[in-house]
């Protein structure tokens, strides 16, 4: 074979390979597609407004506070992501009701329904005790309470839990002092809920789909910590129409 005819054979197996590469990306591409689209749908049908299901977690970080290690809980609407989060001692059922009152009087909507993995200090495996204790400190509130016992089958959970702080962003996380590591997360939760563009809302922000909705259509900025003025002049976490 002359070197001509070489030349020839490898621009036919590039141009060969770049059609196979092209299709192969195409095929990808609508396989995300198509997983993207039935995760809204998912998502549209167990939470269609804000509020309709709330996930909760407590996790205990990998950083150390006097020799204890701080239990961050969270809470991450499905509907519009918006997060919560707040740093406590220890994973106690007493902790889950504090924020529990936290996250009632703090999101901008009524919240009906939360969800927990069966886990302290939302269940107790040893008895059922503490799974009716929170579930009844639940209902004072005039919502509902719900376990999931089988992470695979709630994909939205999986979902949230990347969402929420100590979740990917873990590893991040390097505050010594409990004030650095409020300080992080207050600096995480401005970033996610204003400004964070999240896939499974076709690329909205939190306080972007939280706009959608009504009552909620001139918000601008949600910052539950501080007392930050949105760009309408009104005062963060009130509504400005």
């Amino acid at each position: 074979m002359s070197a001509q005819e070489r030349m020839e054979t490898l621009r036919s197996l590039d141009a060969q390979l770049a059609v196979r590469l092209e299709g192969l990306c195409r095929e990808l591409t609508q396989t995300g597609e198509v997983h993207m689209q039935k995760m809204t749908s998912t998502l549209d049908e167990a939470a269609p407004k804000p509020g309709d299901l709330v996930y909760l977690r407590a996790k205990n970080l990998s950083v150390k506070l006097n020799g204890l290690e701080p239990v961050v809980f969270s809470a991450v609407d499905a509907c519009t992501f918006l997060q919560l989060a707040q740093i406590y001692l220890a994973p106690t059922t007493a902790a889950a009701a504090s924020f529990l009152d936290y996250i009632v009087g703090t999101f901008p909507f009524v919240v009906s329904h939360v969800r927990t993995r069966n886990q302290r200090p939302f269940y107790h495996a040893t008895g059922d005790r503490s799974y009716h204790e929170f579930s009844e400190i639940v209902a004072e509130k005039s919502c509902t309470h719900s376990l999931i016992t089988n992470i695979s089958q709630d994909p939205l959970y999986g979902i949230a839990d990347k969402l929420m702080f100590g979740g990917i962003t873990e590893g991040s996380i390097v505050g010594a002092t409990e004030g650095e590591l409020q300080r992080d997360l207050i600096h995480f939760l401005f970033y996610h809920n204003n400004f964070r563009s999240i896939p499974w809302l076709a690329g909205k922000t939190p306080l972007q789909k939280l706009a959608t909705f009504e009552g909620f259509a001139n918000w601008r900025l949600f910052d539950p910590y501080t007392n930050a003025i949105n760009t309408n002049g009104s005062d963060t976490g009130h509504r400005t129409d």
